[in-house]
């Protein structure tokens, strides 16, 4: 009985964790640099924004661009999402208030998407972020717009 009930809880955590985000932990940002150029291959800017609302059901995230790091972003994004987003799917949740940077993209249907959570850390201090820009300038695109206000 008592290995019936280990062999149930096995399959019980195996089935649980198949439905969780699973993300690789990050190296030094010289290490991440190949992750980076993956990260912003089909990127269209690299943005700092305030959270203006939160994701509800049938819409993403409304943005206002504070700060355009690499690339071009219109002032303010909503951001398409998918309609279960959430952190079993690695979908990187913002709150109404929050300031983040984030990567964005064009989703297949024109709309911006952004980073999902296991490539936050590219956005990150402490070199990461630097790493993340130099893989965007390298690939091309336009140049940093600057402040918006």
């Amino acid at each position: 009985m008592r290995f019936f009930l280990a062999g149930l809880l096995l399959v019980a955590a195996a089935e649980s964790a198949a439905l969780a985000c699973s993300c690789v932990a990050p190296g030094t940002p010289e290490e991440s640099r190949g992750f980076a150029r993956e990260a912003v291959r089909n990127a269209v800017a690299i943005v700092e924004v305030d959270v203006l609302s939160e994701y509800g059901p049938g819409g993403g995230e409304l943005v206002r661009v504070v700060r355009t790091l690499w690339g071009e972003a219109p002032g303010e994004v909503r951001l398409a999402r998918s309609e279960f987003a959430g952190g079993s799917s690695c979908d990187l949740r913002l709150a109404r208030g929050q300031r983040k940077r984030l990567i964005l993209s064009r989703g297949q249907d024109g709309r911006f998407v952004m980073q999902n959570l296991c490539s936050d850390f590219l956005l990150g201090d402490g070199g990461y972020l630097d790493v993340t820009l130099d893989e965007a300038r390298r690939r091309g695109g336009a140049a940093p717009a600057g402040e918006r206000g």
